[in-house]
Order: C-alpha cells, then structure tokens, then sequence
C-alpha cells in the first residue's frame, strides 16, 4: 500500500497533505495577514479621522458685538452657555464675531458674554463659552415671552399652558393645566388668546 509505485511522481506527503498543498496554504495565510493589517490601517485612520480637535486660545472677561448701555441693570442669564463639548463641535463659525453671536443668540434676552473662553475647533472653526448677560425684564424670543397663553396640537387635540421659562433658542418650559412642566419646540406652540 505505501509503496512507492502507489504515489502519484512529484507529490510528497506531509501530515496526510500533500506538499504542494501546504504551499498554498501558507500563501493564502499571507494573504489573510495583509489583509488584516490593511483592514486595521484603514480602521485606525477612520477612527483619528473621525476625532475632532478642540483648543482653547483665549480668555477674556467680556466680549460683545453689541453696544452694552452701561445705565441698564444686566443680570446673569445663563452661566457656560456653548461650553459643553456637543456644542464647541457643533461650532461653524468663521470668524469670533460669528462665534459670539451664536453663544449670544442661543438665550432670550442675552446681550453679552462675561468670563469668556474662545476655542479653535478643527483648526478652522471658532466657538465661544462663557456667561451670558442680558436684561431679564421685557425678554421676549420669536414673539413669545414669560407668562404667555400658549396652546399646541397631540393627536386631534389642542392643549394649552403658560411658558414659565425661555429656555434656549429652540425650547420653552411650559406649565400645563394639570401643572406639568413640559419643554415644547416654539415652532409646535402658538399664543392662546
């Protein structure tokens, strides 16, 4: 049976796999390899690729686009407005002025920023943190203010509340009739009469 008229010529046996076999098998395994180490190279750049930078170049004690009237009596609005690092990435201001009037804007009734904080994102993007001031009295944002009648639409049926806070540039905090307090987009909301 093992003799050697009953190999087929130029086939030796290693282990019961032919030789040529084991060959194959270790130019396929290199293969798999260099695949592999492409498959980690391009999933390590993808990873720093996806990573966003973000340094702080500079502090100031109060920065604004607007004239402040230094007879009104300002008040803290909101302290480390567009300090969280969601927002500092969300930044696509050019420029500081445009960075500053995004913090700004983002509160009814701000005016100004004090301990200020100014980033570079990405190396080409500006983003501002710091508190905002502004005039509490007589704050109004997209015609809505404090104390307002609102009324808004779940299913087929209108309710209504009072906002008790203008909360950031797309919320409100309003009191239902049942005394819930419940955050509503001011596009869903329209002042009850």
């Amino acid at each position: 049976m093992n003799s050697p008229e009953a190999e087929p010529r130029g086939i030796k046996w290693i282990f019961f796999f032919p030789t040529q076999w084991v060959g194959e098998l270790n130019h396929f395994i290199i293969k798999i390899n260099t695949m592999k180490k492409i498959v980690y190279f391009l999933l390590f750049a993808v990873l720093l690729a996806a990573c966003t930078s973000v340094k702080q170049i500079g502090k100031v004690n109060m920065i604004s686009n607007r004239n402040v009237d230094p007879k009104l009596n300002y008040d803290v609005i909101s302290t480390y407005s567009g300090g969280s690092n969601r927002e500092l990435k969300k930044s696509n201001a050019k420029t500081i002025e445009d960075a500053i009037d995004q913090t700004v804007r983002k509160v009814p009734g701000g005016e100004f920023l004090m301990n200020a904080k100014i980033y570079m994102v990405n190396g080409q993007y500006i983003a501002v943190e710091g508190d905002v001031w502004g005039v509490k009295s007589n704050v109004a944002y997209r015609g809505f203010k404090v104390g307002d009648k609102v009324t808004w639409k779940v299913m087929s049926n209108f309710k209504t509340g009072t906002i008790m806070s203008l909360k950031d540039d797309m919320t409100c905090l309003v009191e239902t009739k049942n005394g819930d307090i419940i955050e509503k987009k001011y596009d869903d909301i329209s002042k009850a009469e």
